[in-house]
């Protein structure tokens, strides 16, 4: 899952670092901020919610349930959404000011 995880990162960094230079802003800012956008509520998700939720399992049976499962993988997607969410209200209502951009 961490693989998946760096794999996105960088994937979601890529994406916002290419909007933001097609719009003319501050690419490499922009870069970054994708890559915190996914990974702060993504690691949010996963301690405050998904990992609780995990160890209030009891058996190892009931571990292996389809809810189990998703509620395990649950972070990934809580951090693609708040990705999307700042790249559709932030990123591209950007304007950019003459010789801002670098």
């Amino acid at each position: 899952m961490v693989l998946i995880s760096m794999l996105l990162t960088a994937g979601i960094a890529f994406w916002f670092y290419r909007t933001a230079e097609r719009l003319g802003s501050k690419a490499m800012h922009w870069g970054v901020a994708g890559a915190i956008a996914y990974q702060v509520p993504a690691w949010a998700w996963m301690m405050l919610v998904s990992r609780p939720y995990m160890a209030g399992i009891r058996g190892v049976a009931a571990k292996t349930t389809l809810s189990a499962s998703l509620m395990s993988h649950s972070w990934v997607v809580v951090g693609i959404l708040c990705a999307w969410v700042v790249y559709r209200f932030f990123l591209l209502k950007t304007t950019v000011k003459d010789g801002a951009a670098e």
